[in-house]
């Protein structure tokens, strides 16, 4: 889900300043990269700063979410691979991973805050953007009791809730978690094991990995509560990109 516009200086980032340009650099044909590196996406990184501060209280009692800041395409069909951020100050240089949804986690340096760094994305200002997003956490050995994924989608929904989305929510129960993975790859293999070791795939199918359509389609399985019985286990035997949910 995204984000409060509260966070990340408003949720949503809003990019109103932009660099300065350098003088023109001399055309050498090997430097493609060189344009989009003199007019690079950014932003502030006190903005990030305070934004993941204010929705580290949020997180303290929901242990099976977690909060990131991610870089949205403009146009979905912008494309998500390749991307790079750089955290960039006076002595500050720090490049931060950013993972195949555009998740990122924002490194706490006060050093960094003090300079006033910026946040430099590998991409041409005016096609991405900074915002913030919920997720339920992923787990390392892929398997997920139905138990925990329905308290992780009441977790997740009672985050946003508090954090600044309530009158958009009202009314919205959370009604199950999706399984994400990308559009052009491999068939999601994922499976419930109910209490008697019996396994039935949980089918895919093609849809926005959560719940807007500002990150374009993906893979999903999607675990829907009424469909399933309470007990049992989800089996993620690829390993999925994310884990969304699911509000009727």
């Amino acid at each position: 889900m995204l984000l409060n516009v509260k966070m990340m200086g408003s949720v949503a980032l809003p990019l109103a300043l932009a660099l300065p340009l350098p003088a023109p650099a001399e055309e050498a044909p090997t430097q493609v990269l060189v344009p989009a590196q003199r007019d690079a996406e950014w932003h502030s990184y006190r903005h990030a700063y305070k934004a993941a501060r204010f929705f580290a209280p949020y997180l303290k009692t929901r242990p099976l979410i977690q909060a990131h800041m991610q870089i949205r395409p403009k146009d979905p069909e912008l494309p998500m691979d390749g991307l790079q951020l750089q955290l960039a100050g006076e002595t500050v240089s720090v490049a931060i991973p950013v993972d195949a949804l555009g998740r990122a986690t924002l490194p706490m340096l006060k050093q960094a805050y003090d300079e006033d760094a910026v946040l430099r994305l590998n991409r041409r200002k005016g096609h991405y953007q900074f915002s913030g997003r919920y997720s339920i956490r992923e787990r390392e050995d892929g398997v997920y009791s139905a138990a925990s994924l329905r308290a992780a989608c009441e977790q997740l929904l009672g985050a946003q809730r508090e954090s600044g989305y309530r009158l958009r929510l009202i009314g919205k129960k959370c009604v199950g978690v999706k399984f994400v993975y990308a559009l052009d790859g491999a068939p999601p293999d994922v499976v419930h094991r109910d209490a008697a070791g019996k396994l039935t795939p949980l089918l895919a199918e093609r849809g926005y990995p959560f719940e807007n359509p500002t990150m374009g389609n993906y893979q999903v399985a999607v675990y829907r509560f009424a469909d399933w019985p309470e007990q049992g286990e989800f089996l993620t035997r690829s390993k999925p990109l994310a884990v969304g949910t699911v509000y009727e």
